[in-house]
């Protein structure tokens, strides 16, 4: 596909989710640890530097009031200014009378007939009975661990490697970003948990400029922890006097997330594991990743960049925080042209069963250098269009 054929959807998306900086919806008010970035930012030359284009309202929309810029946003939000399925989408589809929701519930297996179309799920119900719901389509959306997992435990007699595999993909090429942080002290109070909590972003590292010594490219984000987290992560195993010092500075600290393109690599993979089962006796996901050379090189850049940043806005000290163990999941079920190079075509329709979709960031061949739920919504607007289309035809 092409960014052309993608455009109308962005759009859609967009406006959908009341993304800032589009649509003419102003951007949300940048906080003292945007400041500091800002600032520092600035003082080295860089040019794409604001509180990003974020899909929280900067004002009321859609019956849903503005960011109240209380902060501790990884709590969920509190205002409901953030757009989430669980508050925007859910309750707008059961408003129409066409939403069956069945919470607190497992599909265990998507279900084949010999005919070589799904027919439905098995699912256990709240109360752990199973349960059969037949189907004109499937679309599967547990992202990039769960959805492998499940495709791979539904293999019968016609797909003894699991469903949508016969390239043998399923599960092949897991992304989770190039990911770290840096934080850095100051001489004065920052109170950077305050305020829109990754409203800031630095966008001139995400060109692909090979000079730097890798491909690909990254964004640089604001981002502060509540005090258990950054325990936790700021450097993680850490303790004694050092430590406490550095936690003693959290009221005097800023931060970023760094954020980039990591390699697809076929080793980096969600297996079935071999002894462990769930509740229902199904095999749970094993997850392998490695990073790639390039992972690694453009994360020391990122980290030197960073910590440039805090240097030039006057820091004290500065912190590189390792990368989580996980966090944009993409990948495993991967787009392709050719049903030997992949799972699913350009509309998550899988090459191998025409009334199967995968609907979620499994679809994505490589991650790029942006948080990737706008276009994992994008995607799925095309694909329910894609869909309307095929069932209207009865192709589907």
């Amino acid at each position: 596909m092409t960014l052309q054929d993608l455009e109308p959807y962005y759009a859609k998306a967009e406006d959908k989710m009341g993304t800032t900086r589009t649509n003419g919806i102003p951007g949300l008010p940048g906080n003292n640890n945007f400041k500091v970035m800002y600032a520092g930012a600035k003082r080295l030359g860089y040019k794409g530097v604001h509180t990003g284009r974020m899909s929280i309202n900067s004002q009321p929309r859609h019956g849903r009031d503005a960011c109240w810029q209380m902060g501790f946003c990884f709590q969920g939000c509190k205002s409901g200014a953030k757009w989430s399925t669980l508050y925007t989408e859910i309750p707008a589809a059961e408003a129409t009378g066409n939403l069956d929701l069945r919470s607190q519930a497992q599909v265990l297996q998507v279900q084949a007939g010999a005919d070589g179309k799904v027919a439905g799920v098995l699912y256990a119900d709240k109360d752990g009975n199973q349960q059969v719901q037949k189907a004109r389509a499937v679309c599967v959306a547990g992202n990039s661990i769960e959805t492998p997992r499940l495709l791979l435990n539904s293999a019968n007699a016609q797909h003894p490697d699991g469903l949508a595999n016969s390239s043998g993909q399923v599960g092949k090429n897991y992304m989770r970003h190039m990911t770290g942080s840096v934080y850095a002290t100051f001489d004065r109070p920052v109170n950077m948990y305050r305020g829109t909590t990754m409203a800031g972003i630095v966008t001139d590292e995400s060109i692909n400029d090979p000079s730097r010594g890798f491909v690909g490219g990254y964004e640089m984000e604001t981002l502060a922890l509540g005090l258990p987290f950054m325990a936790a992560f700021l450097d993680p195993g850490a303790w004694g006097r050092g430590f406490a010092a550095a936690m003693d500075m959290y009221d005097h600290m800023a931060g970023m997330w760094l954020v980039g393109e990591d390699m697809p690599q076929e080793t980096n993979a969600i297996t079935l594991h071999g002894s462990e089962k769930d509740q229902f006796g199904l095999p749970v996901p094993n997850v392998h990743f490695d990073d790639h050379a390039n992972d690694i090189a453009m994360r020391n850049h990122a980290f030197k960049q960073g910590s440039a940043i805090y240097e030039a806005a006057g820091a004290l000290t500065t912190i590189e925080t390792p990368p989580y163990p996980s966090t944009h999941n993409l990948g495993t079920c991967r787009m392709s042209e050719k049903a030997s190079d992949g799972v699913c075509n350009g509309f998550g329709q899988t090459h191998d069963i025409g009334n199967l979709f995968i609907s979620d960031g499994s679809q994505f061949t490589t991650g790029g250098a942006e948080n990737p739920t706008l276009t994992i919504v994008t995607l799925a607007i095309r694909q329910a269009d894609y869909m309307a289309e095929q069932m209207s035809k009865g192709a589907i």
